[in-house]
């Protein structure tokens, strides 16, 4: 029987960048919380053994990072297609994958330095990341949630915003799919985007107008007055939540939490989206928010991909089929309709957020037959609406923690074009301007005057 979903008026889904599960949360099965529920990290001597990355004949093993403000200038590890497939390394007899090579895949044109290549395999723990900290303990984590497949960010986009990518790798421009917008409007579901910065799609050309005109799309800054501002049976019924990419040009801090840049700045983004959606009491009785991240961004997660291919859409650029699932990556949910301090072991990805969504608005509780049949769970399996939080605890207070980075950048940041993502969040800058984007936009007109004015 179909589980009961009235109570939820609003789904809410942010999307983070490139870290893994590991790298953020694998220290909860550490000393001094010891989770035994947390599929995590270890330090047994038979777990390290196998786990253990090599890299110019030197052993790797995880050690905290106690740096979550910044990393060395320029060190993004690759993570495309070829990436992944040396970082988790060729199948072995037993269906699983050694996972021990995400140091040695990291090219010594992205960095020569031992010290740096080993920060891939680090972790910070409860102190470096607060509020992934504070969601792990009173809200519910998900320590089985993959990356859709193991490729880079915008393969991973197309399937949590589509259910399929006809991309494998990274291209400027993204192809025309049909997307979660187009089937929100097609059932008349309402939606809205809250972007911090420039929205990813602007990268599909077709978005731009939308995205430059439509109440679709509203600044972040918007968020928080809405919610309390609006009842919550005018709000939109599925709320997309956007940080400000470090690939894209911005103003102020990255907040993606993309190396190079460190995770505190993403840290307050997700304080302030959660303080937004639990201010209004009236709202917070009725959403689910879903905090997940597209990719692991090369960073080392020790569990293996469950073997479920995915294979090309018809027209993809690509031929060859997925063999598994992507690298894990941290994914909390955050509603009164979960347990609190809890790890659910539910095999789920980035489709699993589009099969709520379908099991919630969709005709018969479906999004699409591909969606429905892809062999992971629904974010549904997470929920438990027995004994509702009424009452949201208050977040942690960030001020001593964010104190300690450095001072935002000055002017506007315009990233090198050195990769095709940069170099796309560029293309679309240009059609912003071409659909005519100036600097009296309401919006982007700020960013767009300094980028004008930025030294070449």
């Amino acid at each position: 029987m179909p589980m009961d979903l009235s109570p939820i008026r609003t789904i809410v889904v942010v999307m983070m960048e490139n870290r893994s599960f590991d790298h953020l949360l694998g220290y909860l099965s550490l000393p001094p919380f010891k989770r035994n529920d947390v599929d995590g990290l270890s330090t047994d001597p038979a777990w390290l053994a196998r786990f253990t990355n090599t890299d110019q004949g030197q052993p790797c093993s995880p050690q905290p990072n106690l740096d979550p403000y910044d990393m060395p200038k320029d060190f993004d590890p690759p993570h495309e297609r070829s990436n992944i497939a040396t970082q988790i390394g060729g199948l072995k007899s037993d269906g699983t994958y050694p996972m021990t090579g995400f140091v040695s895949a990291i090219p010594t044109t992205v960095s020569a330095d031992p010290a740096t290549r080993r920060l891939v395999v680090d972790y910070f723990g409860s102190e470096q990341v607060p509020m992934s900290h504070f969601f792990s303990r009173n809200y519910t984590i998900c320590d089985r949630w993959f990356a859709s497949l193991p490729a880079g960010t915008q393969a991973n986009r197309l399937m949590s915003m589509s259910g399929f990518s006809m991309i494998d790798v990274n291209h400027d421009l993204l192809p025309n799919q049909y997307l979660v917008y187009d089937w929100l409007n097609d059932k008349k579901v309402s939606w809205r985007v809250y972007h911090q910065g420039i929205p990813f799609f602007t990268m599909m050309d077709r978005w731009i107008p939308e995205i430059l005109l439509s109440g679709h799309f509203r600044n972040f800054d918007d968020l928080q007055g809405d919610l309390m501002n609006t009842p919550p049976d005018e709000l939109p019924q599925v709320i997309f939540i956007e940080p400000t990419y470090q690939d894209a040009p911005h103003l102020g801090f990255s907040t993606d939490e993309h190396a190079p840049s460190g995770v505190s700045n993403g840290q307050e983004f997700l304080m302030q989206s959660y303080n937004a959606v639990t201010n209004s009491r009236a709202f917070w009785q009725g959403v689910v928010m879903i905090v997940d991240y597209d990719e692991h961004g090369g960073f080392f997660d020790h569990v293996t991909p469950p073997l479920m291919a995915t294979n090309p859409p018809a027209g993809a650029t690509y031929a060859d089929p997925f063999a598994s699932l992507g690298v894990r990556t941290p994914a909390y949910v955050i509603s009164p309709f979960v347990q609190p301090g809890v790890a659910n072991h539910t095999i789920l990805d980035h489709t699993s957020v589009l099969k709520l969504i379908g099991e919630k608005f969709g005709e018969g509780g479906s999004y699409s037959a591909l969606v429905d049949a892809r062999p992971v769970g629904s974010v549904s399996a997470v929920l438990n609406f027995d004994n509702p939080i009424t009452e949201p605890p208050p977040p942690p207070a960030l001020d001593d923690y964010l104190a300690n980075r450095p001072p935002p950048p000055v002017g506007a940041t315009v990233p090198a074009q050195n990769t095709p993502l940069q170099q796309g969040f560029q293309k679309s800058v240009a059609g912003m301007r071409q659909n005519g984007a100036g600097s009296d936009h309401p919006k982007f007109g700020k960013l767009l005057n300094a980028m004008a004015n930025a030294p070449q």
